[in-house]
């Protein structure tokens, strides 16, 4: 009896001791699973990286050092800002991939470094191409591409609501962006989720995003706000005055045409024409508004359309610089009539080829285009005679910057 006894007390603690060994041990035949991603080879500390400190990105860091999956260079540096090659993309791949299934990150390096990282991401079907130059730099787009394979798709289910195309600058089809961004490793860098899948990939970013991996509770829920369909505008219920009271409108000598006759309510109007378009400029910038419409293009029409496009381009930028989140209206440069076109200076053809410029910058900043010109045509494409001013066009008559205003009134992001 107390053989029994003893038997049972042995083998009580031969069970416990294996128990315990088999847990202290995951890395030997482990199942796959996050809990493979509990061993931490390294310890994280406060300030260890000079460059990281208080940052957005400063638990990713840590999180990525202890894994071992990144490190400092050798003066000690994280190098938040620097990029990473396709060769450290498929590394960081190949690795994680490896802990999750097995529970380590164990690979013999040969020459160049890379290449076992790479063979093994081609065999596991993480890597879906060879590249030409591993020591390329990784953009967005690839790096999302080649990580969205380390990880099998049950370990990252969504719990975001995103739909295909609803990322701006993301196609629909883009399969592997659109599963990290449902699944919460990828939020986008605004409101909307723009991806900016051709720019290069920083360290910080990086680490965002295998430490998101790796770690369900780093994940992010996010509700994306959709984006304005720039840069066409609709026609829609017609605009009284107090809508224009937070606007300012700069252009040519047209601008002042419309305050003179049609009397748009705007906050501000600046005629910008000739020497004296910075200085106006200068004076939009010094204020505040809601709105600005610009109306530039007609003197500019016999010179170089790619030097238009480029100045209208510095405008944009610096206005978005002075005043945070206006609706920019790009509109379009106003038609002129038939026998004006004739005379070969401001031909139809010139203007609709520079709208089209217009209509495609509008599109490229994200500004919204208003197109002035079709709706002021006759059936014949050209202005009406009768709204030709007194120079029979470019300039207007009283009844066609009645028109045009009729057109910004009723033309306007809903």
């Amino acid at each position: 009896m107390k053989k029994t006894k003893l038997f049972r007390r042995v083998l009580t603690l031969a069970l416990a001791l294996a128990l315990s060994l088999t847990a202290a041990l995951p890395a030997f035949g482990a199942e796959p699973g996050f809990i493979n991603f509990q061993n931490k080879p390294n310890t994280y500390e406060q300030g260890m990286f000079p460059d990281v400190g208080q940052a957005w990105y400063t638990t990713y860091v840590a999180a990525v050092y202890e894994l071992g999956l990144m490190k400092g260079d050798a003066e000690g540096s994280f190098r938040p800002d620097d990029g990473v090659k396709l060769a450290e993309t498929a590394a960081l791949a190949a690795r994680l991939h490896k802990i999750y299934h097995s529970g380590d990150a164990d690979f013999t390096q040969g020459q160049p470094w890379y290449q076992v990282y790479v063979d093994y991401c081609l065999e596991n079907g993480i890597l879906t191409q060879s590249y030409a130059d591993y020591n390329a730099a990784a953009r967005r787009s690839e790096f999302a591409a080649i990580l969205s394979r380390a990880l099998p798709e049950s370990a990252l289910p969504a719990i975001n609501d995103i739909p295909d195309g609803q990322i701006p600058d993301v196609s629909a089809d883009a399969a592997e962006i659109y599963l990290l961004y449902r699944a919460g490793i990828l939020t986008g860098n605004d409101e909307y989720g723009t991806f900016l899948p051709d720019s290069d990939i920083k360290r910080s970013e990086v680490a965002a995003v295998i430490s998101r991996m790796a770690y369900r509770s780093l994940r992010k829920e996010v509700t994306l706000t959709p984006k304005p369909p720039y840069p066409d505008l609709v026609e829609g219920e017609r605009r009284d005055d107090d809508f224009f009271s937070d606007a300012a409108m700069m252009g040519n000598s047209l601008v002042d045409g419309m305050m003179l006759c049609a009397k748009l309510p705007m906050a501000y109007y600046g005629k910008t024409s000739g020497s004296v378009r910075m200085n106006r400029l200068s004076e939009l910038l010094l204020k505040q508004y809601g709105k600005v419409y610009l109306q530039l293009g007609i003197n500019d029409i016999g010179g170089s359309l790619d030097s238009f496009i480029s100045g209208y381009r510095s405008i944009l930028t610096q206005i978005r610089t002075a005043i945070p989140d206006p609706q920019i209206y790009i509109m379009a440069i106003t038609p002129v009539t038939k026998s004006r076109s004739a005379e070969g200076t401001f031909t139809m053809e010139k203007i609709r080829s520079f709208n089209s410029a217009l209509r495609d910058l509008a599109e490229e900043t994200q500004n919204w285009y208003l197109d002035c010109c079709e709706p002021l045509c006759d059936a014949t494409g050209y202005l009406p005679a009768n709204y030709g001013g007194w120079d029979g066009s470019p300039h207007l008559s009283n009844d066609g910057y009645l028109a045009w205003a009729e057109v910004i009134r009723t033309h306007y992001a809903q």
